[in-house]
């Protein structure tokens, strides 16, 4: 990744529109650095734990990332500038096998790029730029007996960014750039779990995330996968003797994130919004096959070309977001089994084309939400459920939903 002179004048750019303070540009010269990368190899970290008779608690891990970057400061001014190029394979494989544990923990994560900045009572400007291509793929496979209390987190992501800054201001312009292939499966077959099994797989090309406490935040994002690129996640789970088990997959094109508390916060600016374009397929599958179960059981799948998400507490708050997206977004969710205990079982499948919400907390205070929202969807929507079960005395949940554009500004309290 080359830095030219309009990436490195972004920022400031960024500030004016935003009318940061002018005090800023008063103070000392603040903390600054500067990181390129370049991966063209691939990368591939692949773990096998077996349980040979029983353990009190049992934990498997595995990460694969291509470039990592990080520009933190604990306190005090950061200003820094980041650029990866990713043009490989990034794997992540984890096995987790064997007899009876009692807590179990299986984390599977694959990243192309990954990069972060932030501080503390000072102001964080970052700018990063992130392009992937090539393969990103996690994949997770769970064969026990038994677990008294099961998690597992598949994630594979092409393009990671993340600001933090708290007691301060903070301006976060970040821009990414996918490819790339994109995979995340999860598959478990266990004779039974304790009080409560988890499976949750993520999938995704492009992800940006900015949170901030006390802190005034202007964020903008520019997103873009590529024609012809795909994100599937799935997640495949088999239990003969169920109790409160919960399969969750996710998968989208871009996704744009701020969580804000006590502080002016905007997702994009007037005049230079945050961008969204989508031409990847997407797609995201849930399956809980349970012989019996009791509790409760909930197979749900979301998938989404673009998202953008801002929520406040306690101060203004607006988005301004243009989202095109034109590739097919599917979802599918299965259930099936008997519960003869009463159990209530959930499937839930749901897909959206582009969605972006803005959203206030003010109970406490008078602060407004606003902004602006375009939204362009020309893909195909699919979203589908089954649910094959029998609950003596419990409840039955399911629900298929497919939206072409969703946008919302919300504002919970005054």
């Amino acid at each position: 990744m080359t830095f030219t002179a309009s990436n490195l004048t972004r920022l400031a750019a960024l500030a004016v529109i935003a009318s940061a303070p002018a005090a800023l540009a008063q103070e000392a010269e603040p903390a600054t650095g500067t990181i390129d990368q370049v991966q063209l190899g691939d990368v591939w970290a692949d773990m096998d734990v077996y349980v040979p008779s029983s353990a009190e608690s049992t934990a498997s891990t595995a990460t694969a990332v291509g470039n990592t970057a990080a520009a933190l400061n604990d306190s005090g001014d950061v200003r820094s500038m980041i650029g990866q190029t990713f043009q490989a394979a990034s794997r992540a494989t984890n096995r987790l096998r064997g007899y009876s544990t009692g807590a179990t923990l299986a984390t599977t994560t694959a990243y192309g790029n990954a990069s972060s900045g932030g501080t503390n009572d000072g102001y964080n400007a970052y700018y990063a730029e992130q392009d992937a291509s090539g393969t990103v793929s996690a994949g997770a496979d769970i064969d026990v007996i038994g677990a008294e209390a099961i998690a597992s987190a598949t994630t594979a992501i092409a393009n990671v960014s993340t600001t933090d800054n708290n007691f301060g201001n903070n301006f976060a312009d970040q821009a990414q750039y996918s490819a790339a292939t994109v995979n995340a499966d999860t598959e478990a077959d266990m004779r039974s779990n304790g009080y409560a099994a988890t499976f949750a797989t993520t999938a995704g090309a492009n992800a940006s995330s900015s949170t901030g406490y006390t802190s005034s935040s202007y964020n903008r994002a520019i997103q873009e996968t590529w024609e012809g690129s795909s994100v599937s996640g799935s997640t495949d789970v088999r239990v003969e003797d169920g109790t409160n088990v919960t399969v969750a997959t996710n998968s989208f094109g871009n996704s744009a994130t701020v969580n804000n508390e006590w502080g002016y916060a905007t997702l994009g600016l007037e005049g230079a919004p945050a961008t969204q374009v989508n031409g990847a397929d997407i797609d995201a599958e849930s399956t809980v096959t349970l012989d019996l179960w009791s509790g409760y059981a909930a197979a749900t799948s979301y998938g989404v070309g673009n998202s953008a998400l801002i929520t406040n507490t306690g101060s203004d708050t607006a988005i301004y977001a243009e989202q095109t997206n034109s590739g097919t977004v599917s979802s599918q969710a299965g259930l099936s089994g008997q519960s003869w205990t009463g159990g209530s079982g959930t499937v839930a499948a749901t897909s959206i084309g582009n969605a972006a919400t803005a959203t206030v907390c003010n109970y406490c205070s008078d602060a407004s939400v606003g902004g602006q929202i375009s939204q362009v969807n020309s893909g195909q929507t699919y979203a589908s459920g089954q649910a094959v079960t029998t609950s003596y005395g419990g409840t039955v949940y399911g629900s298929a939903t497919a939206v072409g554009n969703s946008a919302t500004l919300q504002s919970a309290g005054n």
